[in-house]
């Protein structure tokens, strides 16, 4: 993929969210109580002094409410829709029961590993994930979970993430906690309804942020496969090439780019995942992302010590046109970490995909 046809692509993602309105915001002020601005960054602050113990997930309850409905069955893999309860409870219903799709491949024994999957910010269909993810689920099972208003989560009159992401930093801060403990949540689902053991994590973009963060505060305790992971937040909503109209929201809402630093100091990924430097993360970024401009992939990288590393001829979107190539990657990372359904040896690497797979040191 040349720089030319990234340039494209990106360009037609941010022309397509501004005719869309999707992360613009309207009334900037919607997003506040009557506290204000200050009332929010008193509640930023007491996250920011440990965000690690204030994701990890305390005494999550068994999940409640479950619901498991077949969407699709064909020769090769049936497609569960399932539903329960968050443990962590956002007080808007919408968002408070959880989606999540399952797919099984034929024949699939009990107690086999699944994939669970989190999927970017402002995802409101599963049809492009389920594109993505076919390498894969022709491979093992494979579980996406919606994340905190997103999908069908997304509150009426809402754009998808509009609940986690906008002028208000307090709700990212909520919506990662809630997301975590619902990460909590499925793995049981997984376990006590399809007799499935969650063997890894993959993320994409913000999924592969909050997978990382959560791995950091052992919540999550599996191998991670990191694709097109955000680092830091502040420095991506003031200069990402797709965060102008949360750059906008933030100005109209009274706050300059200073506060906003201080408001989500916490939130720089590369500060806590030393905590699992050098474990078992496969970490895959396009080498032309300008979401969270440079050098934050690289600060990310050299802190995160992955076991392998990936870097590819793409932007941050663009990276899923490289489906083959990561789940490849992901089959010789799992087999390296022991994960039993994946020990096929890879196939060989097609012709004029970037070859760049190493250990970082």
């Amino acid at each position: 993929m040349n720089g030319r046809a990234i340039e494209l692509i990106e360009t037609s993602l941010r022309v397509r969210n501004r005719v869309s309105g999707v992360g613009w915001y309207r009334d900037p002020h919607r997003f506040f109580d009557d506290s204000g601005v200050p009332g929010a960054a008193a509640r930023c602050e007491e996250a920011n002094r440990d965000l690690l113990a204030f994701v990890r997930p305390v005494d999550v309850p068994p999940a409640r409410g479950v619901t498991v409905r077949p969407i699709a069955r064909t020769r090769r893999e049936v497609a569960y829709e399932v539903h329960f309860d968050s443990p962590l409870l956002s007080g808007r219903p919408e968002n408070d029961r959880v989606e999540m799709r399952v797919w099984i491949p034929a024949g699939t024994p009990p107690e086999a590993p699944v994939l669970v999957f989190h999927h970017p910010l402002f995802q409101r269909r599963w049809r492009k994930w389920e594109w993505f993810l076919a390498p894969f689920r022709a491979r093992m099972p494979v579980a996406a979970m919606a994340a905190p208003f997103h999908m069908g989560r997304t509150p009426r009159g809402e754009f998808a993430g509009e609940g986690s992401v906008n002028p208000n930093p307090w709700w990212l801060f909520a919506a990662i906690r809630q997301w975590t403990w619902d990460q909590a949540a499925a793995g049981a689902v997984l376990e006590e309804h399809f007799r499935l053991r969650p063997a890894a994590a993959l993320g994409f973009s913000l999924g592969a942020f909050q997978t990382l963060l959560a791995s950091s505060a052992d919540a999550v305790r599996l191998p991670v496969i990191s694709v097109a992971c955000t680092n830091r937040y502040a420095f991506g909503v003031q200069h990402g090439v797709l965060s102008a109209g949360l750059r906008d929201g933030f100005r109209r809402a009274g706050i300059d780019p200073p506060r906003l630093e201080s408001m989500v100091r916490s939130l720089e990924l590369e500060a806590h995942v030393s905590r699992i430097g050098g474990g078992d993360v496969l970490h895959v970024r396009g080498i032309h992302d300008r979401v969270d401009p440079p050098p934050s992939g690289e600060r990310l990288e050299r802190a995160l010590r992955p076991r392998r590393s990936v870097h590819l001829p793409a932007g941050h979107s663009s990276q899923v046109f490289f489906r083959e190539r990561i789940a490849r990657e992901t089959w010789r990372f799992l087999a390296e970490c022991g994960v039993t359904a994946a020990t096929e040896r890879p196939g060989p690497q097609r012709r004029g995909e970037h070859e760049a797979s190493t250990r970082v040191p």
